[in-house]
């Protein structure tokens, strides 16, 4: 088909164009990031249905997983090639959004994940549409490229060009680049790290502040949605590291950064290279970015637990595509909330203060749920969506959903719940569990094992898994002498719409005991 331009797409949505903010209040649209590449896949058209009948553009962004090459960059050779397509706008009333291809061709199909989201998508003269309610993050499958196809182990198709909507709620308490206390900061400035100001506000457009960016306690770092900022933001001092603040709409990435296993020189310090790392974050709050490309650990903020000081994530978004770009530990401080992780290793420890309406999104090498570090009280994690559980590689430890690999030490699990779990993936490559606390053969050596302590008293409730692995891969309970597994209940666990109701569902062993299922 033949290519049309961009100028007579957009004419088909009867577009108008905004310069930052929209007519209305309801919905807020970036429409240009001056320096930075749009997209090349694909287009988004958003307007709101709270009396408003013009369409409006918000910029579309993409990061892209480099060639991988082993040894040399860290990028998944699997996912060369791949990309990903994301849209920040901010709404307080109904929107609809449309979607095109760059190219002119027309889409054929559409999905949007998770379901709760959006429960339909309409295609029409070759164009995507649907509504959204409220606030949302969701995914966008274009021509069945995941629906359709297994993208996991032995994948060989051509690469893979996803598209991520976020639907932000509105920032009530932006800062105005005038007022007192604030610092504007150009794309062309070097920030300063320290001095008078209270927020250092970064400017529309591409920055680059490097590797080891430093960030203070009571201070404020906003990067607004049509701004792009390269480099990491990091605190190492414990006692300097407490209530600071780093929000907006805008992206932080690593794109322009090496693994630190591949950077030459190498950087002294490793975590240098992760988006964000900060010691002593108790009171620290990450909201709303997006972290694109992490060339390592995405969010590190250590802290212990302060019972009036909470660390919180929160609407934040993460895209990783190579080795140890982990999405988020919360260690014992930290409430993870209404967010989007796509990592291509682990994407979340299970710690903190709790978990609650994330969506999780694994290609190649990660876990949604790691257990290794599953405290020893009550932690609830619910209401949170697995859209898509694929793996390129078959027996190993890692991987899966909910994962606990043989690693860590200490009783744990008591007053654990799992609840409102929804595994939405057509098509998983491995099983949903494989809660190993030692190793076990083909998938991990024996002699890797947990340390002394058992896991006991987990609920998992409501757990839903749409589809067994596509490898026919059984779910694993597998306990030792020093470390059993006991006292776990599955209540309301079903796989492809069959409850799950005995052990048989299960690959166990005789360390396994007082399974209840309901």
């Amino acid at each position: 088909m033949h290519k049309l331009p961009l100028s007579t797409l957009w004419l088909a949505f009867s577009l108008v164009s905004v310069v930052a903010v929209a007519e209305t209040p309801s919905l807020i649209v970036y429409d240009e990031i001056p320096g930075a590449a749009q997209s090349d896949q694909y287009m988004v058209a958003v307007r709101s249905l709270k009396g408003e009948t013009k369409w409006q553009r918000p910029f579309p962004l993409i990061t892209r997983c480099k060639e991988g090459i082993k040894g040399e960059n860290g990028y998944f050779s699997h996912l060369s090639g791949w990309s990903n397509t994301y849209v920040n706008f901010e709404m307080d009333a109904p929107v609809e959004i449309a979607i095109a291809k760059t190219n002119g061709q027309p889409i054929r199909k559409a999905t949007v994940r998770p379901h709760r989201h959006a429960q339909s998508c309409r295609v029409r003269n070759g164009r995507a549409y649907f509504t959204l309610e409220q606030p949302g993050l969701v995914a966008v499958d274009i021509d069945g490229q995941m629906e359709d196809q297994d993208t996991g182990m032995g994948y060989k198709g051509p690469p893979i060009h996803t598209l991520t909507i976020f639907a932000n709620p509105i920032l009530v308490d932006r800062p105005e680049p005038n007022s007192p206390g604030v610092l504007a900061v150009m794309p062309s400035q070097k920030p300063p790290s320290e001095g008078p100001w209270k927020t250092l506000y970064f400017l529309p457009g591409v920055h680059d502040i490097g590797a080891g960016f430093p960030v203070h306690a009571n201070k404020q770092y906003y990067i607004p949605g049509d701004a792009v900022v390269h480099g990491t933001l990091t605190n190492h001092a414990w006692g300097d590291g407490h209530d600071i603040r780093i929000f907006g709409y805008g992206t932080l990435s690593g794109e322009r950064l090496a693994h630190p296993n591949h950077a030459r020189p190498r950087p002294k310090e490793a975590r240098d290279h992760n988006p964000i790392h900060i010691a002593g974050a108790a009171g620290t709050t990450v909201e709303g970015i997006t972290i694109a490309d992490s060339s390592h650990h995405s969010l590190m903020l250590l802290a212990s637990y302060v019972e009036d000081k909470p660390t919180t994530v929160r609407l934040t978004k993460i895209f990783s595509w190579r080795v140890n770009g982990d999405g988020i530990n919360p260690f014992d401080n930290g409430m993870i909330e209404d967010c989007f992780i796509r990592t291509q290793d682990d994407s979340c420890y299970v710690n903190g203060r709790g978990i609650r309406r994330v969506t999780y999104w694994n290609d190649y090498n990660g876990s949604s749920f790691v257990l290794s570090a599953l405290p020893n009280r009550p932690l609830i994690v619910e209401d949170c969506d697995v859209i898509y559980s694929r793996a390129g590689w078959h027996k190993w430890g890692g991987g899966r959903v909910f994962n606990m690999r043989g690693e860590g030490e200490g009783d744990c699990g008591a007053g654990v719940i799992f609840r409102n779990i929804r595994v939405e993936d057509p098509r998983p490559t491995l099983q949903q569990f494989m809660i190993m606390m030692k190793g076990v053969e083909p998938y991990e050596r024996e002699a890797k094992r947990r340390e002394t302590g058992d896991l006991s008293g987990v609920l998992f409730q409501n757990i839903s898994v749409a589809a067994p692995s596509v490898l026919g891969e059984k779910d694993y309970l597998w306990g030792a002498s020093n470390t059993k597994i006991k006292n776990i209940t599955f209540d309301n666990f079903t796989v492809g719409g069959q409850r799950v109701r005995s052990m048989d569902h299960f690959q166990t062993n005789e360390f396994v005991e007082g399974i209840e299922f309901r």
